[in-house]
């Protein structure tokens, strides 16, 4: 079904995008624990948080970054307070690489992991509510034949018992059509009216509940 597997393969996209910062990370710091060599850098500059620790901006040695470039670190209160007193701070950096370290006080990972699960949580109900939409489409009665429409999707009802279905053709079959409304699909039993719309082509048909009468 072409609308299931594009919802499907969006979540499975975000799932990839969300988790690639903490994936990042914990290669880094499993990088920093293998390879890296305990240093002290030099603090150039501070900014408070006020009573929860605070930022830091520090340079490696020379050795450690020719480029001497500025690095950034959150520092839970202790640490930010050493390191505004003795103007250095201890970290585990890799050997060539002043791109992978880890500030001794470091803080911010855990916000990082609830946020990840978080979406890790939202993302897997919304796969598992496609899946549940691709293996199992609303079953309907056509109580008339089935028109083109507009592009769009919906489901509307109209009484307790009959519905006008809006989408996309996505599957043909002997004697019933599948549409793709949007938030679902919808299998019609055609119940001998004609359907004149092509495969992915948007289309129109008033339906009834299984159950209830013509």
């Amino acid at each position: 079904m072409k609308g299931g597997r594009r919802g499907v393969l969006v979540v499975l996209l975000l799932l990839a995008v969300v988790n690639l910062p903490f994936l990042h990370g914990a290669w880094v710091d499993r990088s920093v624990d293998r390879d890296g060599v305990d240093v002290t850098a030099a603090v150039t500059a501070t900014r408070d948080s006020g009573g929860d620790g605070g930022l830091v901006e520090f340079r490696f040695d020379q050795v450690i970054d020719p480029d001497q470039t500025t690095w950034t670190a959150a520092l839970d209160e202790e640490a930010f307070e050493l390191a505004v007193s003795d103007e250095v701070v201890p970290v585990r950096v890799v050997p060539g690489s002043p791109n992978r370290y880890r500030v001794v006080g470091e803080q911010g990972a855990g916000v990082l992991v609830v946020l990840t699960v978080f979406a890790d949580v939202v993302l897997l109900i919304a796969l598992v509510l496609l899946a549940r939409r691709r293996t199992g489409p609303m079953r309907l009665v056509a109580i008339g034949d089935v028109t083109r429409a507009k592009p769009g999707g919906s489901l509307e009802q109209l009484s307790p018992t009959t519905y006008l279905v809006t989408g996309e053709v996505v599957l043909i079959e002997p004697g019933a059509v599948v549409l793709d409304v949007g938030t679902q699909q919808v299998r019609v039993d055609l119940a001998g009216h004609e359907n004149p719309v092509g495969y992915e082509q948007p289309a129109r048909v008033m339906c009834r509940l299984p159950e209830s009468p013509a």
